[in-house]
């Protein structure tokens, strides 16, 4: 029986580590001025605008419940699809990137995140990687709450 093989991208939230399939990602990109827009949600900090498309930024850590934001070099927007279209990019801002690798997919283990993860509750499930715990984050739901 072949292993099922799947590539995740790892990432820093207020010291936690999280990760998305490598699949839905178009860009990683430091973080830097965003035109804001008025009269939208908290975590919304407004748009950028990325080889002509007009992107939504959301911040997944004010997303996911974290008090006292603070940007610094490692601040990193990551760009990411849920569907593979052009116009349906988010750009979701996290403390920082921190590696992408391979895994297979019989390691992933229930998510153990409980509690207050603010807006983000799904999980696919998580994995053990470097003496650290990696919850990786359903990104179908986040992109459903930003687009409500």
């Amino acid at each position: 029986m072949k292993e099922q093989m799947t590539s995740i991208i790892s990432f820093l939230i207020n010291n936690e580590v999280f990760a998305f399939d490598t699949l839905k990602v178009r860009s990683i990109l430091e973080f830097d001025k965003v035109t804001l827009v008025p009269n939208t949600k908290e975590y919304l900090l407004g748009v950028i605008n990325l080889h002509g498309n007009i992107i939504p930024i959301a911040d997944l850590r004010v997303m996911m419940g974290v008090e006292d934001v603070v940007n610094n070099v490692d601040t990193a927007i990551i760009v990411v699809s849920d569907d593979d279209k052009t116009d349906s990019l988010i750009g979701l801002v996290v403390d920082g990137v921190k590696e992408v690798f391979d895994l297979d997919e019989s390691e992933i283990r229930e998510s153990v995140m409980n509690g207050n993860t603010g807006l983000v509750h799904a999980f696919s499930g998580c994995i053990h990687q470097n003496d650290e715990f990696v919850h990786i984050i359903d990104l179908k739901e986040v992109v459903q709450e930003i687009e409500k």
